[in-house]
């Protein structure tokens, strides 16, 4: 995972590295209409600027969106990869844990909300922090297009809330306090900077780890208790 992460952020060095090169952001024109007020129409020759698959009439603008939009998809793409190969191997410590602690998650699709809560429940982790903002920031990522919808309203919503709406807001709040990388702009779209991937990585190696130690006492403790009663 800390591979993918480093190679990411390089990746987007180097991308952005090019787009300053000399014929980074190209020009070109095309014939463009002018309605007047007395209802005549003039053509005229109008400049576009292209850069990437990013086009415009202003080429800073062109191409500070195309730095934009490399780094945050990147970056997307990057931690969507990392929290499935994450998620992945926490299915598979839940299907240990459900055969230590003789126990069943009924469920075909199992997820790493069940994985925590196994541990807290059987196998001592209620103290272990969760990553729930990061499973939530991973769907706001792939089924919201990076929004976080609604979430200037929530923010200062007094009514009361769902708890989605909690959900979503300790998230966010959760990242923001934990120095993660995340923003959210006024349009509601959350933002990943330079840190984001590590503080990601970081976060479940320190919950695998946690979890291992927790699972590992389990079976220590299960042992002793054997040889007590034989």
């Amino acid at each position: 995972m800390k591979m993918l992460a480093e190679q990411a952020e390089a990746n987007i060095s180097r991308a952005l590295i090019d787009a300053d090169e000399p014929g980074a952001v190209e020009s070109g024109e095309f014939t463009d209409e002018r309605h007047h007020e007395d209802g005549r129409i003039t053509t005229f020759q109008r400049t576009y600027y292209t850069c990437g698959s990013c086009v415009g009439y202003d080429q800073d603008e062109v191409k500070s969106t195309y730095k934009h939009l490399i780094a945050q998809l990147t970056r997307r793409s990057t931690f969507l990869t990392i929290f499935g190969l994450f998620e992945h191997r926490m299915v598979d410590c839940l299907e240990l844990m459900d055969d230590l602690s003789c126990k069943t998650t009924d469920k075909t699709n199992k997820t790493i909300e069940d994985c925590h809560k196994r541990l807290k429940r059987n196998f001592g982790g209620e103290n272990i922090k969760d990553v729930d903002h990061l499973a939530l920031i991973r769907n706001i990522m792939a089924h919201s297009d990076g929004v976080a919808d609604d979430y200037e309203i929530l923010s200062c919503k007094q009514t009361k809330k769902t708890e989605s709406e909690k959900r979503l807001l300790r998230a966010i709040h959760r990242a923001m306090a934990e120095n993660a990388g995340i923003s959210i702009t006024i349009f509601n779209n959350v933002l990943m900077d330079d840190r984001f991937l590590m503080y990601a990585v970081g976060e479940f190696e320190r919950y695998v780890d946690e979890l291992n130690t927790a699972v590992r006492n389990y079976q220590m403790q299960i042992s002793l208790l054997t040889k007590i009663t034989k």
